[in-house]
């Protein structure tokens, strides 16, 4: 097979999938200092070319400067996109931020369909005691919350899932890579259901097959974390892996939709 063959089968591969990507980011940060700024033209364009029909999307300045307007940068830019959902920033409720979830006059909004907390660098940490009331809502509305595992710590994300079994967190693979904490990550996976392992970083040969074969492919979500890093590397994993055609549309798109689908606004 030639080279041009090889790519236009990887390309009808990759399209059978029906991806999905959780993990879209408009906007920049220092943490990826060479990327370009994630304008909607161009996290389109990648996405075109890779084959990705929808997307969850976030905005940068929701942890870099101020989350409300973050949000509202966010669904502006989501305008004419039907098939980009937002994933808001959000805080805990107490103190409740203006303009943010648990502030006077705020709905969520239509076209958001997940949240994302950033609990390091806004300094609070993913106690009961500080987004129980958060999370309540969360479960409520039937929203995921989706954060960073350098965001956070296991044993938190583990002691949140547990005494919230209705809430489903996507634990996010950057922005370090996650493979080497993968003697916590399994366990966690198998002990908390709801916990789900967003896979952008989670590059190691072999991993999702283990994980397949070992706790199920339902936790397994595509994440690409475009346009910092190549959508291709996870969706090629995913394509080439070992397992069945089942559990690799699971992985690519259905998990996540699957999710958001449960949403009641």
């Amino acid at each position: 097979m030639s080279l041009s063959q090889l790519k236009t089968q990887i390309a009808e591969d990759i399209a059978a999938l029906d991806p999905f990507d959780a993990s879209g980011w408009l906007g920049r940060t220092g943490d990826y200092p060479l990327m370009e700024d994630g304008s909607p033209e161009l996290l389109h364009t990648i996405y075109r070319n890779a084959g990705i029909n929808g997307a969850l999307v976030s905005h940068w300045h929701g942890r870099e400067y101020c989350p409300a307007d973050a949000n509202k940068l966010l669904l502006e830019s989501l305008i004419g996109r039907d098939k980009w959902l937002a994933t808001l920033t959000v805080q805990p409720l107490f103190p409740a931020d203006p303009g943010l979830a648990g502030s006077e006059g705020w709905v969520w909004p239509e076209q958001a369909r997940a949240a994302r907390v950033f609990p390091a660098s806004h300094k609070y940490s993913l106690v009961e005691w500080c987004v129980g009331s958060l999370c309540k809502m969360l479960v409520d509305l039937h929203v995921p919350l989706f954060v960073m595992h350098t965001e956070t710590s296991f044993e938190e994300v583990y002691a949140l899932a547990r005494r919230f079994p209705e809430l489903n967190i996507v634990l996010e693979s950057q922005t370090k890579k996650i493979l080497y904490h993968m003697r916590m990550i399994l366990p966690l996976l198998k002990a908390c259901p709801n916990v789900n392992l967003e896979m952008s970083n989670c590059c190691s040969q072999g991993m999702i097959e283990y994980i397949c074969e070992n706790i199920g492919p339902s936790q397994l979500v595509l994440g690409t974390f475009s346009p910092a890093c190549d959508p291709l590397v996870p969706l090629g994993l995913i394509a080439q892996a070992r397992i069945s055609e089942e559990a690799k549309k699971m992985i690519a798109g259905d998990n996540i939709r699957r999710i958001i689908a449960e949403v009641r606004l």
